[in-house]
């Protein structure tokens, strides 16, 4: 956290832990694969859980997609944060300190999810009769990446859990 993915060193993180470097490279190959190690899990639960929250949403039917769209994304966006702060350290490392591996750009990655599934909910309320304005996908990503960063910014400011959800809260 102190120096960055970039800045930090095997030697330091050894020290700073009180253990050698050839204690790391007994578990980790290399500084790549000790940050894999710190947020891979809940990295990947979390981007798995969010598809299959998207996913499910959209196989239900328009009309019950438009009564029940503010309710179901309340409560998994809820489920989301809570389960961002459970793995606070590695979701901050990871969305603060990622420049130069695999996932600087986790957050695009769960964006790419929301502007997907936002399509298809806008063309199932078009079905519907809506009269909704076309958003190209360069302006779903600007407005869902203000959200998103939004939720990782109150990682970043490191409020609590609850300060964080009265925040996202303030946002939807």
């Amino acid at each position: 956290m102190e120096k960055e993915y970039k800045n930090a060193s095997l030697r330091s993180i050894a020290q700073k832990a009180g253990i050698t470097t050839e204690t790391i490279y007994g578990y980790y190959p290399d500084k790549a694969a000790l940050f894999g190690a710190l947020v891979s899990e809940p990295a990947n639960y979390l981007r798995e859980w969010y598809l299959l929250v998207q996913r499910e949403f959209d196989a239900f039917p328009a009309e019950y997609k438009e009564k029940q769209m503010h309710g179901y994304t309340n409560n998994a966006l809820e489920e989301f944060t809570n389960y961002v702060y459970l793995h606070f350290y590695a979701f901050k490392l990871m969305v603060c300190h990622s420049a130069g591996t695999e996932y600087e750009h986790y957050i695009d990655s769960l964006l790419e999810i929301e502007i997907e599934h936002t399509r298809r909910f806008i063309d199932a309320m078009r079905n519907l009769g809506h009269d909704i304005p076309l958003i190209d996908d360069d302006m779903s990503h600007i407005l869902s990446g203000d959200f998103h960063y939004g939720i990782f910014e109150t990682m970043a400011h490191d409020m609590t859990r609850k300060m964080g959800l009265d925040t996202i809260s303030g946002l939807k």
